[in-house]
């Protein structure tokens, strides 16, 4: 009740711009994110979007991968790390299954707990999974044994239930089983060296992965495997894993101006991309297996690269301060430095209201590192909302809403709008369904070459029931997870990038909500 009190109390001065007029119409304009709004130097934490984690879990002996007497168990590296990382507004975690112990055999009912509770562990935490399955933990011949076609493909019908099951938790599937890391290199069967066992293992990838989830594959070449019309190519994204801008013998044929670079280009903005910085050891040539020097990578090519391409998600851990270094890798570097306004619009990319200014007016600066964190994936500004001065029950009443997106890309996956009514005790009493469409606010057209930012709106007639209390509500704008498993959850929602709006959770937890007015009438 304080929670809601306190809003009630706040003053239109504060939330926004309204105006009147002699209709009974109201009309409220908003603004962006001031760099002095109360927490506006820092991330907006919203779902499916924006720096992961990554974490390997052995699914067979139950621990970290990569440091298993440390983390002897399924859960306790994933918490480690979102701690680590909580300051960095991490909503997604790329998750390895390593199923090494399953060579040659199924998947046992206890491989299946084992998974089941590290997805219980990130749905407890507010995050969801980036998620691939590996078998090789090492490159250059190194691995020990690998799985066969059989293997795979025995496993991929195995996990078909199981993935739909845990839909809700899972933002995007990688393509990985093959080779080291799930790479698709370095495989102790060779598998990579035949284009039809390439295809038909893509092709059981998609076949596994839920409906209405996009697969990931590490390079365009591999995706170009698939006839172009068939439902399978339609769904297939890409995780770019060696972001280093300039040219390298590792970066997969990506570098700028390459076939596979302008195929990304062209096909990104119709699917999430993920991608990651190789360790911060290859920039400080540390990598006994470089073949080739290692350089600081350049933070304002990265975002530049990040916005053409619309990746949607980019890992944090990598070339950071992973592993307690005493070194200073690339991203450390981009925290220092700026990112101009002039920069931005040479490059067409987007510039989100008030972020470079303080609410004097006075000028603030930016460094690339936020840049990046607060426009990977989509960025959701609020501009100006017209509804009724009084809302009336038992009839329609119109009330229409705008939006721009200033992130790199549109939002994927299932997130229903919705207008709510809250009372003034901090009650949700009211909820109606949009017909808005999250899939379609994309930043800008596609194929525009002056990216102009898109004006999006949802427009609705509020039907307001006749037994609702008449009285003093609250109105506000809700866009909850898809998933009747994660809808109440307010963590799964999302939060619109405005400082002159109030984000308000409900005592219990279940609603995150964009309060779109503070102060309205229903009679």
């Amino acid at each position: 009740m304080k929670n809601i009190a306190t809003f009630m109390l706040v003053s239109a001065l504060t939330l926004g711009f309204f105006t009147s007029c002699d209709s009974g119409v109201q009309h409220r304009t908003f603004r962006g994110i001031y760099a002095d709004d109360p927490a506006g130097m820092e991330g907006l934490y919203n779902p499916e979007r924006g720096f992961r984690l990554e974490v390997a879990l052995d699914v067979t002996e139950k621990n970290y991968v990569w440091a298993p007497e440390e983390y002897p168990d399924i859960t306790s590296y994933l918490e480690e790390q979102s701690e680590f990382y909580a300051s960095d507004s991490v909503s997604l975690v790329q998750t390895y299954f390593y199923l090494t112990g399953a060579v040659g055999k199924e998947l046992t009912g206890e491989d299946f707990r084992t998974m089941d509770i590290f997805f219980d562990k990130l749905r407890s935490l507010g995050k969801k999974a980036v998620l691939r399955f590996a078998y090789e933990t090492q490159f250059l011949g190194r691995a020990a044994t690998g799985p066969t076609l059989e293997d795979i493909i025995r496993h991929t019908e195995q996990l078909k239930p199981f993935l739909e099951e845990n839909k809700d938790v899972i933002q995007v599937v990688q393509a990985g089983m093959i080779g080291a890391w799930g790479e698709w290199h370095s495989s102790f069967h060779g598998l990579e060296k035949s284009d039809d066992t390439k295809r038909t293992i893509l092709q059981h990838i998609c076949r596994m992965t839920p409906e209405g989830r996009a697969v990931q594959i590490r390079v365009p070449e591999y995706k170009n495997l698939l006839d172009t019309a068939s439902d399978d190519y339609k769904r297939i994204s890409f995780h770019d894993d060696f972001i280093v801008i300039k040219k390298h013998q590792w970066d997969g044929g990506m570098s700028e101006g390459t076939p596979a670079y302008e195929q990304i280009v062209r096909e990104s903005p119709c699917f999430p991309v993920d991608g990651e910085l190789p360790w911060g050891t290859w920039s400080m040539n540390e990598d006994p297996d470089n073949p080739e020097a290692g350089w600081i990578i350049d933070g304002l090519q990265t975002a530049r690269r990040l916005f053409l391409q619309h990746f949607t998600s980019l890992s944090v851990i990598h070339n950071y301060k992973e592993k307690n270094t005493k070194d200073k890798y690339s991203m450390m570097y981009w925290k220092e430095t700026p990112v101009s306004t002039e920069f931005l619009r040479e490059n067409k990319m987007p510039v989100s209201d008030g972020y470079f200014i303080r609410k004097d007016g006075s000028v603030a600066e930016r460094n690339v590192f936020d840049y990046i964190r607060d426009h990977l994936g989509y960025r959701i500004e609020l501009q100006e909302m017209t509804a009724p001065a009084v809302l009336l029950a038992g009839q329609a009443n119109p009330v229409e809403i705008s939006l721009i997106n200033r992130g790199f890309s549109t939002l994927f996956n299932e997130h229903p709008v919705y207008l709510v009514l809250i009372d003034e005790s901090g009650k949700v009493c009211h909820i109606a369904l949009t017909d808005a469409n999250v899939n379609d606010w994309q930043p800008y057209e596609t194929g525009d070459s002056s990216c102009t930012p898109l004006l999006h709106t949802i427009s609705t007639d509020l039907q307001i029931p006749l037994g609702l209390a008449k009285g003093m509500y609250s109105l506000g704008l809700w866009i909850p997870d898809g998933s009747a498993r994660l809808q109440y959850d307010n963590r799964f929602a999302i939060r619109c990038a405005n400082g002159d709006t109030q984000w308000w959770v409900s005592p219990d937890g279940k609603y995150g909500v964009n309060i779109l007015m503070n102060k309205i009438s229903v009679k």
